[in-house]
């Protein structure tokens, strides 16, 4: 089967490495990331880790996630309920 892929840089807020000199990135943030994506289908592949410099004095943590997931995945839909009919709705 075919897959698609999708590159995504995470990247922590610059403001904390100019405040605090470094930002590392949060777990609990980096969790609602990558389960963003897990919801739309896409699985993490591989994650590499990288430090970068701001303003060459502050540094702050950054990740490159390579997602994939299945070239024809959708999501699957909920059933729709009907209405009751006026009988089902006096009972």
């Amino acid at each position: 089967m075919a897959k698609e892929y999708k590159v995504v840089k995470y990247k922590e807020n610059i403001l904390k490495a100019i405040l605090f000199g470094q930002a590392r990135v949060s777990p609990r943030g980096f969790t609602k990331f990558l389960n963003h994506y897990s919801r739309e289908g896409w699985g993490a592949v591989t994650i590499d880790r990288s430090i970068e410099s701001v303003f060459w004095l502050f540094s702050r943590e950054n990740y490159v996630i390579v997602f994939e997931k299945e070239a024809n995945f959708s999501m699957p839909k909920a059933p729709k309920r009907e209405a009751p009919s006026m009988t089902e709705s006096l009972l």
